[in-house]
């Protein structure tokens, strides 16, 4: 059963070609290629879109951070792959930026295999819940404190939506009140 999700917020127009001027940004940044370490799981179709449109060298891989207080001590970053990534330019892409954390985390960890510049890149960045320093090197949308479905979020049967939609009604009208805009 496909989930309903709330009226759209990007249309899949619109997602498509910024994520193709953020390609643009990035083959411009690193005209050597770059490794692209999408944050699973909801990263895997940004992060594709992004591999399709680069011209210049890329390696994919997956990574996960652990959650938080998921029973663990401390989080755990795992790779799916081991590309070397000494010397190299790499790009944490994610889909939605939130509090930082487990991006800042991501970015501390990669440093102790040296590469050479180490970047964040997300689809949608919600500043309003952000709880650290951050830098974000590419950004799709900067998007309100909304929850959103569609494009890698939402869990299944909104995950596969290619437009970036309010999580539900309720978000949306949250939004549209409070004139919160999407830029």
């Amino acid at each position: 059963m496909i989930a309903n999700p709330g009226p759209v917020a990007i249309d899949a127009a619109a997602v498509d070609r910024r994520i193709a001027e953020v390609a643009a940004e990035i083959d411009h940044r690193h005209p050597a290629g770059v490794v692209l370490l999408g944050v699973l799981p909801e990263a895997g179709r940004f992060t594709e879109a992004l591999r399709q449109r680069l011209t210049g060298g890329v390696t994919v891989e997956a990574i996960t951070v652990t959650r938080f207080g998921s029973g663990e001590a401390r989080a755990r970053l795992v790779r799916t792959g081991r590309a070397p990534l000494a010397g190299r330019a790499v790009l944490v892409v994610t889909t939605i930026i939130d509090t930082g954390l487990r991006l800042r985390f991501a970015a501390m960890t990669l440093a102790a295999e040296q590469p050479a510049s180490i970047g964040i890149c997300a689809l949608l960045d919600r500043p309003d819940r952000r709880i650290v320093d951050l830098p974000i090197d590419h950004v799709g949308f900067t998007v309100p404190d909304c929850l959103f479905a569609g494009y890698g979020l939402g869990g299944p049967g909104l995950a596969e939506l290619a437009a970036v939609h309010y999580r539900d009604a309720a978000n949306a009208e949250r939004a549209r009140r409070s004139h919160l805009l999407i830029a």
